[in-house]
């Protein structure tokens, strides 16, 4: 007998304590936030993503009547700051700027991530798209597209183009690239696109595709040619410079973006009301975003989660084909 009271009084207290979460959660949300907010960044300060952070916390902090500080932790292809947020309590006051290559490309390359890209992250929003453009120094003898692959396919493998690194977008888009249009390349990966950049400036490499806005200062500068973007429309910011599919091959996106997302687990009500703030300070922000080169998304949480499912199959092949390895 005491030990069926035992079992009801355990079987009570389970329900009322299920009860009391269940109606803590709203209340939690309707207090949220009471204290400061961490906005995880993978990239060094100064980055044009450092730039896109800040902007958005700096307009957060205001909606949300919360300082929204952002935190960068570079390192190991965005997987330092993933595993942070990843591990961080589900509450909302942690969330991360990533990637699409930390969430659809790193487990496709490393054996052991410290994080699975779906199950460990509540997806908020796709924040800003970016085409990645084929750009050359000005000493490499092409124009346009065209000339380009006709350079490659009669000079196999003499052409270099430099990336942030093994494995990034830049380097996949490159890889992409070069099965698309059956060309052979040679890649010369580097500790980010900083230090790339500065080589082809100086010749020492013959091209990149890299991102519209770490490209933009350099081409209006005369600084590199732009030779194609990799999205399937022309970027307003180069409205001249055709796509790579105008160019001749077919089919060939290699567009990035980059987003945030939450731990798992965080109470529902409480990621409404940051996607709602995320979305809000993009809107806000937009004019001078997209003075940067970044084409403001700022979409819903189910749009971030097709994507990044979609994108994932995709890259996995890339990936394959090339035996992409880490460095």
């Amino acid at each position: 007998m005491k030990h069926t009271l035992n079992t009801g009084r355990r079987i009570v207290l389970g329900a009322a304590l299920a009860a009391t979460l269940a109606a803590s959660a709203p209340a939690q949300a309707q207090d949220f936030p009471n204290k400061p907010i961490r906005l995880i960044a993978p990239f060094a300060a100064g980055a044009s993503t450092d730039f896109l952070a800040r902007t958005v916390a700096q307009s957060m902090s205001k909606e949300l009547g919360q300082q929204v500080v952002v935190e960068n932790k570079p390192g190991a292809g965005g997987m330092l700051a993933a595993e942070l947020v990843a591990r961080s309590a589900p509450d909302g006051y942690t969330f991360l700027l990533t990637s699409a290559g930390i969430v659809t490309m790193n487990q496709h390359i490393y054996a052991k991530l410290p994080y699975d890209p779906i199950k460990d992250f509540t997806p908020l929003t796709i924040a800003v798209r970016m085409p990645i453009v084929t750009v050359v120094n000005p000493s490499v003898p092409v124009k346009n597209l065209h000339e380009l692959l006709a350079y490659a396919k009669a000079h196999p493998g003499k052409l270099t183009y430099g990336s942030a690194g093994t494995g990034t977008s830049q380097h996949l888009a490159g890889e992409l690239f070069k099965s698309m249009a059956d060309v052979d390349l040679l890649h010369v990966p580097y500790r980010g696109g900083g230090p790339a950049m500065t080589d082809l400036l100086a010749g020492q490499i013959d091209m990149m595709f890299v991102q519209v806005p770490s490209a933009l200062p350099q081409v209006k500068a005369g600084k590199v040619r732009a030779i194609a973007v990799g999205s399937d429309k022309r970027d307003a910011k180069l409205p001249d410079v055709p796509t790579v599919a105008e160019g001749g091959v077919k089919g060939y996106n290699s567009d990035t973006w980059y987003g945030f997302v939450l731990p798992a687990g965080v109470p529902a009500p409480v990621v409404q009301k940051m996607h709602a703030a995320v979305v809000k300070a993009l809107k806000e922000s937009e004019q001078k975003l997209s003075d940067q080169g970044f084409n403001v998304d700022g979409g819903s949480a189910r749009e971030m989660s097709d994507t990044i499912v979609a994108e994932s199959k995709k890259w996995a092949v890339v990936i394959k084909a090339a035996n992409i390895k880490p460095e």
